[in-house]
């Protein structure tokens, strides 16, 4: 499969925006308030904190397993990227279902995370197995 580094780039730039939203829950940022826990808290409470900072955790495993994917690197478990693309699509079912039209639009890089997924790990093994 060839490599499109400006797919790649954008997939880096919808994880880089993920990371910052979370860390604007962690850290309780303004900018967050609209764009995550459907919109309504001034103030997140430390149980959103505390799940967000797992979330984070996830979010920064995914970055690097779309890295080693991207790079041809063989990822252990080989279960693991079909794992975080059924996450990704509850993700983007999640973030469409909210009250909040802001976190709505983080289906956006949602997606583009779940189609790395597919692309660079689900799809990619498909092919191998043929080759």
């Amino acid at each position: 499969m060839s490599k499109n580094r400006g797919a790649y780039a954008i997939v880096l730039l919808c994880f880089a925006w993920n990371i910052a939203l979370l860390i604007g829950v962690v850290l309780n940022l303004g900018f967050a308030h609209s764009r995550a826990a459907g919109g309504q808290y001034l103030h997140f409470p430390v149980g959103i904190r505390v799940a967000y900072i797992l979330q984070l955790a996830l979010v920064l495993w995914q970055a690097w397993t779309v890295k080693l994917l991207f790079n041809s690197v063989t990822v252990k478990p080989v279960w693991l990227p079909k794992a975080f693309f059924i996450i990704g699509i509850l993700g983007i079912l999640l973030n469409a279902a909210s009250r909040s039209s802001n976190e709505r639009l983080n289906v956006i890089p949602a997606m583009v995370i779940t189609w790395s997924f597919w692309q660079y790990g689900m799809r990619k093994s498909k092919s191998s197995i043929h080759e």
